[in-house]
């Protein structure tokens, strides 16, 4: 059998992470685990506490132990923008001897955050909270790649099935 992989993806909000996650969904068929499509399956009307955050993200790591256990490929349909949340998916690729692929979807700011502002669903938007606010605030937290974390660079503006095509192959 053959190691999975395990697709790790970083960027501004409206950057393209989901656009590249259904991408390379379609170019590998890994298993696409999205915290917005878990969330609002399992928290209809979420109220984004710490306590739904923290059963939310134990349910898709769960998930994801199971498909990498099954040697099976998965994207994390998540911003990883922190390095201590991708440290804690590298500790579990490595449980499972899976290689993992960090992917940084590099958009301007300024088109990514009016992205989110035009396409934010008001679900996913926080009581009290404008799209405007949620995107500085979630810009104001990403971490660049350490040296010990290679990431493959995406353009947000232009992700195509051949562009992530050839990404894939040169990693």
């Amino acid at each position: 059998m053959s190691k999975p992989t395990l697709h790790l993806l970083m960027g501004l909000p409206g950057a393209g992470k989901t656009t590249l996650a259904k991408t390379l969904q379609k170019l590998t068929k890994a298993a696409r685990l999205s915290s917005d499509d878990y969330r609002l399956i399992v928290y209809p009307e979420p109220t984004f506490s710490q306590k739904e955050h923290d059963n939310l993200y134990a349910l898709i790591d769960h998930s994801t132990e199971h498909l990498l256990a099954a040697e099976h490929d998965v994207i994390y349909d998540a911003n990883l923008n922190r390095r201590e949340h991708r440290e804690e998916k590298y500790a579990l690729a490595k449980k499972y001897n899976a290689r993992v692929i960090l992917w940084w979807v590099q958009t301007p700011k300024k088109l990514a955050k009016q992205r989110r502002i035009d396409e934010q669903d008001q679900l996913l938007l926080p009581e009290g909270e404008t799209s405007e606010r949620m995107f500085d605030r979630i810009a104001g937290i990403l971490e660049e790649p350490s040296a010990q974390e290679p990431a493959v660079m995406i353009d947000g503006t232009d992700i195509t099935a051949e562009a992530v095509r050839k990404a894939l192959e040169a990693f």
